[in-house]
């Protein structure tokens, strides 16, 4: 939808046209041609000056449906990249096995350390987990789905904010 800018022509002295909107009736405008004040007519006498109408220019849209899709993926993208990043690293151990090693290191009884070394050598490990265990197997099976989750929406964002620069940049191009 064109927008149409309507104006009055006021003619000077000089032949050149001065255009005047219903604004300035009963003012004066200063010719840009040669410089001359001329009186503009009051608004009931505007309708014996010729009409002249110019198409008003749409500014350019700087910002549009390509732009808001490059700027959700890139921030879809740095949201769930960051999330991923949070949500699976590392568990801590239910066991801190640093501290059994040092505690192993720092014995100094030789015999009872041998003796417990054998009797872990004949003995089955076949044991139903403990509670801490299977809590962070349960913690880590759940940040691992939701870290891949994460970073396959980071992904597709990334990938429509790509796609949408390239339609940016193919048609500021054209």
């Amino acid at each position: 939808m064109d927008r149409v800018k309507k104006f009055y022509l006021l003619p000077c002295s000089c032949s050149a046209d001065i255009e005047v909107v219903a604004g300035q009736a009963g003012g004066r405008v200063v010719c840009p041609v040669c410089g001359r004040q001329n009186d503009v007519p009051k608004f009931r006498d505007l309708d014996t000056l010729r009409i002249g109408s110019s198409s008003a220019e749409k500014p350019a849209r700087r910002w549009g449906m390509l732009q808001a899709v490059a700027l959700a993926g890139t921030a879809c993208a740095a949201l769930a990249w960051s999330g991923a990043a949070i949500v699976g690293s590392t568990p801590k151990q239910a066991f801190n096995a640093e501290a059994i090693r040092d505690d192993i290191l720092k014995s100094d009884d030789d015999q009872r350390l041998y003796e417990s070394l054998q009797e872990m050598a004949t003995t089955t490990v076949a044991r139903m987990p403990m509670r801490e265990e299977v809590d962070l197997q349960r913690r880590a099976i759940f940040a691992t789905g939701i870290s891949r989750t994460l970073l396959i929406v980071g992904g597709l964002g990334a990938a429509a904010a790509v796609i949408a620069v390239a339609f940016v940049a193919a048609s500021k191009a054209a």
